[in-house]
């Protein structure tokens, strides 16, 4: 029976890709390197951000204190930023309120640092709505590794076998896997849409309401 449904953050649960690409680029062209159309930065983001960042640097400038300039610089600016154009897609606050009544717990799993994403989160959506964040700490593992999905089972009082996971990206898909546990695939963030025919995902979702029915339903044997 699933009892914990672990939410990925960006792309998933909040849009946040607009003010990352503005924060991106101002962090790029202080460092002295080409920026990139927001739209771009659909493909760029997922995973842990020195990956991220590898992946919007020129080839020959994927140097690692180029990375680490980029970087830290990104980390300042985002979390100085107002995030303007952050907001949970539309439907989801109503949907977590509605899973919390029907008796689930629900947790964020994210690569974003931990102070950072409790802070956005706290932004987001009311205190009640989740049980644990777990984001990026510096001594411990990220994403795709399922640390942060034993964390939170931990915290949530949880077995492995009693949590599905919620992304958009391949780095959810990676996680879900590597805890063994099922991945719903949602179609509203940035992650490639191949992906919603890989064999790793459990169930496709390209509505709130197509993932609230998941839920309702999911304990039957749909």
């Amino acid at each position: 029976m699933r009892k914990l449904i672990i939410f990925d953050f960006d792309g998933t649960l909040v849009n946040t890709v607009t003010d990352v690409a503005i924060c991106f680029n101002k962090a790029l062209e202080a460092c002295g390197f080409p920026t990139h159309p927001i739209a771009a930065y659909d493909r760029f983001v997922g995973g842990n951000l020195e990956t991220v960042v590898s992946r919007m640097l020129p080839a020959d400038a994927r140097a690692s204190e180029n990375i680490d300039r980029v970087k830290t610089l990104y980390r300042q600016l985002y979390l100085q930023s107002e995030k303007p154009n952050t907001k949970p897609y539309p439907g989801m606050t109503e949907l977590l309120a509605e899973l919390k009544k029907m008796g689930y717990r629900i947790a964020v799993n994210s690569n974003k640092g931990q102070l950072l994403l409790e802070d956005t989160v706290g932004k987001m959506f009311p205190p009640s709505y989740f049980d644990t964040v777990v984001g990026y700490v510096e001594d411990k593992p990220s994403k795709p590794n399922p640390y942060g999905v034993d964390e939170i089972c931990r915290l949530c009082g949880c077995l492995r076998e009693e949590a599905i996971y919620v992304g958009d990206g391949e780095s959810d898909l990676a996680t879900a896997a590597n805890a063994g546990i099922p991945c719903v695939f949602v179609t509203w963030g940035q992650g490639d849409q191949l992906l919603a025919h890989d064999p790793r995902v459990y169930k496709t979702a390209s509505s709130m309401e197509e993932l609230g029915d998941l839920f309702r339903n999911i304990n039957d044997g749909d």
